[in-house]
């Protein structure tokens, strides 16, 4: 039975009743991936024998920090060639991409994540070729369980409004004949029917639901409501009750996703999923930045997730979203990168550092988000949509061993006041390289900036002699019908203004 004994200047962690708790030399004692207990280090090292320790008084333990939204990219949209841009041209610019090994690319990327203390992600595949799909998601998985990482996996769907945000047959009927042809040419290659994708997801849940590692959810994935007929949004509704999983989605992102909601249904996206009985605990909804004081309301009282983009919702145009009235009313927010962190690295103790300066509204009195939030968001309430809910995200005993060694040294050098709370000196100046180990199911990952279950330099290397090959005539194909399409895709938007309404923050005025 393989044991160790954790220990740190402060331990840091949510508590399942709530609230922040901090414990000055604390550690904590765990046997085969479970914590067993938690006290000070004197207590537990005089109440059981361990294999081995870990930790010591230059370091702060927190849980493992968990990725409530990503695809998955090790090498990044803008290293692939697609600027940051408008959410909506952004999307078209990456029909371009070129294909990739799905194995090394998702091992790539999860090196990366464990580097900046990210134990689990709640991974969302593209809509990638169906002929290939089962394959690509099996290396996909593959690659995160050898990595050490837990993952919620889901695959996202769209059938209908496939180019821009009316139906596909409208849309193309305007468009120059050979053009039109050659758009349906490339969305028939991930094209899949409601049935096709029903099954897969029943095949996944079959298989990795009781995958020996234990590191594997499945949850269904309508892409967005813009992206996905009534009908199908039931069906997922029901499937995922039928297996007992939960499901994850896109949602009002952009100000043109909230308006397709108020043209086709005269009322909000999220009014809508609540008229078809669609929202849920079982829910989460990535970025909801356009959300209003109803919707808002909504989403709290069904207890449904959402999980907060900051650096991809500023990057791709679309706003801040209302982190903090959805806090105040008792939304369950969570934080996610949605591959495209700040500084496009996947270091997630930066994403929260820029969430925590982000939603301080200017003036005494207005709101401001706590880093206690922050790390709550970042663990315990990101942990609440995976499927591993009552495991992670909080260093209780009977939870999984899944933490996180923060080193002090570098935080403290060369002053540290000793009233300074040790979450605020955590969140506010830790970085990836003060990162000392990560620890999953008490199996250390990450030693000093090592891996010990991967090579990443050989992993880059074999990623790096697969990209030096000149780009596929098919990609190059597909970026010039892209080139050709944009012009029509930024008139459809032009031609359908979104109506802004009143901001939740004021940062500036004008008078």
């Amino acid at each position: 039975m393989a044991s160790s004994l954790i220990r740190g200047k402060h331990l840091i962690s949510p508590r399942s009743a709530g609230g922040v708790a901090t414990l000055a030399d604390g550690a904590l004692y765990q046997e085969d991936g479970v914590i067993k207990d938690v006290g000070t280090y004197q207590e537990l090292r005089q109440r059981y024998q361990a294999d081995t320790e870990l930790g010591g008084p230059n370091y702060a333990i927190i849980p493992g920090l968990v990725n409530t939204h990503h695809h998955g990219r090790g090498v990044t949209t803008l290293q692939m060639g697609t600027c940051d841009d408008c959410l909506e041209v952004w999307i078209l610019a990456g029909w371009g991409r070129r294909p990739y090994d799905h194995y090394l690319m998702t091992l790539y990327t999860a090196l990366n994540m464990l580097e900046s203390g990210q134990t689990t992600v709640m991974y969302n595949h593209p809509q990638t070729a169906a002929a290939t799909l089962k394959e690509d998601v099996d290396a996909v998985l593959r690659g995160f369980l050898d990595a050490g990482m837990r993952v919620a996996f889901s695959s996202y769907m769209r059938n209908q409004n496939r180019v821009v945000y009316a139906g596909d047959g409208e849309f193309l009927g305007g468009l120059p004949t050979d053009l039109a042809d050659d758009v349906r040419r490339y969305l028939s290659v991930a094209h899949m029917s409601d049935d096709d994708y029903f099954a897969f997801c029943d095949g996944m849940v079959g298989e990795y639901h009781n995958h020996p590692s234990g590191k594997v959810r499945v949850l269904f994935s309508p892409a967005n409501v813009q992206w996905n007929s009534d009908e199908f949004l039931v069906r997922s509704k029901e499937q995922a009750a039928r297996h007992q999983t939960g499901i994850h989605m896109h949602l009002v992102e952009s100000p043109y996703q909230k308006d397709y909601g108020i043209r086709t249904w005269g009322k909000t996206p999220v009014e809508h999923l609540q008229d078809l009985e669609f929202l849920g605990p079982e829910v989460s909804f990535a970025h909801a930045v356009w959300l209003t004081e109803r919707d808002i309301d909504l989403l709290a009282d069904a207890r449904s997730t959402v999980a907060h983009n900051a650096s991809s919702n500023l990057r791709l145009k679309n706003g801040i979203a209302p982190v903090n009235p959805m806090l105040a009313r008792g939304v369950n927010v969570a934080m996610g990168t949605d591959s495209t962190a700040i500084n496009d690295d996947d270091d997630f103790l930066q994403e929260m550092r820029l969430v925590s300066k982000l939603h301080r509204q200017p003036g005494l009195d207005s709101p401001a988000i706590t880093v206690d939030q922050v790390l709550t968001m970042a663990t315990a309430n990101a942990a609440a949509p995976t499927g591993f809910g009552n495991e992670i995200g909080v260093l209780e005993p009977g939870r999984r061993a899944d933490m996180v060694l923060v080193r002090l040294d570098s935080l403290e050098d060369p002053y540290l006041d000793q009233e300074l709370p040790p979450v605020e000196l955590v969140l506010g100046r830790a970085k990836s390289k003060d990162i000392a180990a990560v620890i999953v199911d008490g199996e250390v990952l990450l030693r000093d900036g090592v891996h010990t279950r991967a090579n990443k330099a050989d992993v880059a290397r074999e990623l790096r002699e697969q990209l030096a090959r000149p780009l596929e005539p098919e990609t190059l194909a597909t970026r010039q019908m892209a080139g050709r399409l944009t012009p029509y895709v930024e008139q459809f938007y032009r031609s359908h203004p979104p109506a802004m309404g009143a901001p939740h923050y004021v940062y500036n005025g004008r008078t």
